[in-house]
């Protein structure tokens, strides 16, 4: 958990995109039962998405005319 918290601070691109990306991964993800039988607790499918972005294993795109259109 360390080296992600690491990474995570050192990161240098906007961050409240990268949290909003891990945050939609994460109840993408998470809420997939196949997926949370294989979870020993669901901490770890945080750990998890967030270390696939950090290695860029995920990739996410902000698209700012999609969020002008939720307005």
């Amino acid at each position: 958990m360390s080296v992600i918290l690491e990474k995570l601070l050192s990161y240098n691109g906007n961050k409240y995109i990268f949290s909003k990306a891990a945050m939609e991964a994460i109840d993408k993800i998470g809420n997939l039962k196949e997926y949370r039988e294989d979870m020993d607790t669901e901490g770890k499918i945080v750990v998890k998405i967030l270390n696939f972005l950090l290695e860029e294993k995920i990739k996410f795109q902000y698209l700012k005319d999609m969020e002008e259109e939720k307005k």
